[in-house]
């Protein structure tokens, strides 16, 4: 913890997710909300789980490492968290706390301190929403109203799509609180290959997924749409990430020399490579909120396939849609498409492109978070009752 910086720096305590052990969208939202505001002359003190790893987006003496607890997606701060936060959030003097959801299970006791110290409160929530009707959809709604009990404390509500507004605010949030912000990615830095991408045989279509392999993700599917699809021999599926699916992975990818297993990819340098050797990114997700995967696919001009809670509305123009109901079958069918019809791969990346850069570049995230900081501060600062 370092608190001598320049008073005239907006000081931002952010509890994020840092990498090493994690890599997935939650440390990539981290990355670029510490680098944006640091670059933006903010000071940013950065807090994340131990259980992350330990690689952060900042000089080390501006991050704290929090003993943690965790039981898959559930983090538990051990022993002195309150005590040690208590001090931290003292010596830092934060005028903003933006908790990314979430941090740990403290992350409504963490927002109530903030208060007590003056400091202006946001949360990002990241929790994905499932399908209407469905008992994964019934079970996220829980998990949401669980939260929205806890964050009282916090004055917005960051979301990444209307959609998801509109599901917080049927559940009670107020309708000033909640905020549309949408995720965002490099366009700079995750682009197409130079030159094009390599002129490939009709049907030998690169297929990549990168992510968390859980079940509602989609792997599943995944795998038997590719081994169903009217694909040329030469096509092939890679897939990165980690997860409680990686065992299925192994064996699809022992089984079939078509598919390929990477593992866990960290670190930009990695992913960008992922994206310039594939042409299709195919997100069959059951619950989501905004993949940030899908964001780097599409700036990095790959055509999209995805459900409707993958985000295919993300994608619009530049994606096709899986059939959510029967997932497998879909996915197959939509693989046979592209195979089918050599041009229309390219135009939905074309598209895919076009549509990161005029509405997921980092510029614009950056500054609405920005305002919504000096918004907050000018609420704690204006007395109840004025204009």
């Amino acid at each position: 913890m370092t608190p001598d910086q320049p008073e005239d720096r907006l000081r931002v305590s952010l509890l994020g997710h840092a990498g090493g052990r994690r890599a997935d969208g939650l440390s990539s939202y981290t990355e670029q909300v510490a680098q944006g505001l640091h670059q933006r002359g903010c000071t940013v003190y950065l807090h994340h789980a131990a259980e992350d790893g330990l690689l952060v987006p900042l000089a080390s003496e501006m991050a704290t490492s929090w003993p943690t607890l965790r039981f898959k997606t559930v983090t538990i701060p051990r022993l002195g968290f309150h005590r040690r936060m208590e001090a931290a959030m003292a010596l830092q003097r934060p005028q903003v706390t933006h908790c990314s959801l979430s941090f740990t299970l403290a992350d409504g006791w963490v927002g109530q301190l903030a208060r007590r110290h003056g400091s202006a409160t946001v949360a990002t929530f990241h929790l994905p929403f499932g399908a209407e009707g469905t008992a994964r959809g019934m079970v996220m709604r829980q998990l949401h109203r669980f939260w929205l009990s806890r964050l009282g404390a916090y004055q917005r509500l960051v979301v990444f799509t209307e959609g998801h507004r509109q599901r917080l605010l049927r559940l009670g949030a107020g309708p000033e609180r909640v905020v549309v912000v949408p995720n965002a990615v490099d366009v700079d830095l995750f682009h197409p290959p130079q030159g094009g991408r390599q002129r490939r045989a009709p049907g030998e279509l690169v297929i990549g997924y990168l992510g968390r392999l859980d079940p509602e993700k989609g792997i599943r599917a995944l795998l038997e749409g590719f081994a169903a699809a009217q694909l040329a021999p030469g096509a092939r599926l890679v897939i990165a990430g980690s997860g409680t699916l990686s065992p299925l992975v192994r064996r699809a990818a022992a089984s079939d020399p078509r598919v390929s297993y990477r593992g866990q990819l960290v670190g930009a340098a990695a992913r960008v490579a992922f994206w310039q050797e594939v042409d299709v990114f195919c997100l069959p997700s059951t619950a989501e909120g905004l993949s940030i995967s899908l964001l780097e696919a599409m700036a990095s001009g790959c055509a999209v396939l995805a459900t409707p809670e993958g985000g295919l509305e993300v994608a619009a123009e530049g994606g096709l849609a899986i059939d959510p109901v029967r997932l497998g079958a879909s996915v197959g069918e939509r693989l046979s498409q592209l195979a089918s019809a050599s041009d229309l791969t390219a135009s939905l990346g074309a598209a895919a492109r076009r549509r990161a850069r005029e509405r997921h570049g980092i510029e614009p995230m950056i500054e609405h978070l920005l305002a919504i900081y000096r918004d907050c501060m000018r609420e704690l600062a204006t007395p109840p009752g004025s204009a």
